[in-house]
């Protein structure tokens, strides 16, 4: 994806990541804190950092606070450095967050998810989130799957956390780019020219396909990214507005067995639906697809009312009917059904 005029502005807004906001109410029936613990990690193998964070139901007595990834996108509440509560292991969903974002960004599903039941672990992107945003990995996707199979290993090799988890029951959900790493995962082979070439083709270009072409490099690495990728740990997959399906392989996709949902933002401009989320719902007969009447960052944080427009551009923007406190209700609720159907026992 190209960068955006707002980008600055976000980088900028962004580094104040605690602010005084009113906690966005929960939809969640659970009233526990929900914690938050980072951990350092690096794949030394590919010089890569892949700091995460674990969200969890914290011990009794922790001290909540409102979080947010800007100041004028609304917050949330959790408990930094807390420490976990007692509890049997519980399933794990393991969340990829998209370009220009972290995991701050979807605080608002990541704590509802937590206070449903799960234990969700969220590893960090480089080269496609708002704090480091390099071209070459906006075609290297593929990089992402390696972070998310990296991550998870280094998680669970931990006993503490490995204690915490039911390593049986993993799920993976991501938004936007990183619906595209749920698919390379659940076995999806992709080759960056054949997308590169549906770009140049496309006679109305998304905003990826776009920048995919502006920034095209015949010096970047891509032959590496067509090898398989599948992590059989993960048991069912959701994605959220994803995109980048056309480089994919037929006969792979067509071979993805794992339950997938994919939720299509109807007006998404960013990652059209006919070369992303509804193409890998037709072409994944394991997929079902939600319609969404919304536009790509309905999934960001709800917006404060005209200082959200004029500092974030369209993150903050929605379709003409669209409700993104609505939506975030609605979204939540159909992914924790998914999951607590998929992953029980």
């Amino acid at each position: 994806m190209k960068r955006m005029p707002y980008l600055p502005r976000l980088v900028s807004l962004a580094s104040a990541a605690v602010c005084a906001l009113a906690a966005l109410p929960s939809h969640a029936q659970s009233t526990a804190v929900v914690g938050i613990q980072k951990i350092a990690m690096k794949d030394a193998s590919r010089d890569r950092n892949v700091n995460s964070e674990v969200w969890f139901e914290a011990a009794e007595g922790a001290q909540a606070q409102s979080i947010s990834a800007a100041p004028i996108l609304q917050a949330f509440s959790a408990a930094p450095n807390a420490t976990p509560a007692s509890a049997a292991p519980k399933p794990l969903l393991v969340f990829s967050h998209g370009n220009f974002a972290n995991p701050t960004a979807y605080g608002w599903l990541i704590t509802d998810l937590v206070k449903a039941g799960f234990v969700v672990l969220a590893p960090t992107h480089p080269g496609t989130m708002f704090q480091d945003l390099r071209p070459e990995y906006r075609a290297r996707l593929w990089e992402r799957s390696q972070d998310v199979s990296f991550a998870l290993t280094q998680f669970l090799a931990d006993p503490a956390w490995a204690a915490r988890v039911d390593t049986q029951r993993i799920g993976f959900i991501g938004h936007s780019f990183g619906g595209w790493t749920g698919v390379s995962l659940a076995g999806g082979q992709y080759d960056y020219k054949q997308q590169l070439s549906y770009c140049e083709a496309a006679l109305k270009k998304d905003q990826y396909c776009d920048g995919l072409i502006k920034n095209h490099n015949p010096q970047t690495p891509v032959e590496d990214g067509k090898r398989s990728f599948k992590d059989e740990r993960f048991k069912a997959f959701y994605a959220l507005a994803s995109g980048v399906a056309a480089g994919f392989s037929a006969s792979s996709l067509k071979n993805i067995t794992a339950p997938m949902v994919f939720e299509t933002a109807k007006y998404d401009t960013v990652l059209a639906p006919e070369g992303g989320s509804s193409l890998f719902a037709s072409s994944i007969p394991s997929a079902k697809e939600i319609m969404r009447d919304a536009g790509h960052f309905v999934y960001a944080p709800v917006c404060t009312p005209v200082l959200g427009k004029l500092a974030l551009g369209q993150v903050c923007e929605d379709s003409e009917g669209s409700d993104r406190k609505a939506l975030h209700v609605q979204a939540s609720s159909d992914i924790v059904q998914f999951f607590r159907k998929q992953l029980a026992q």
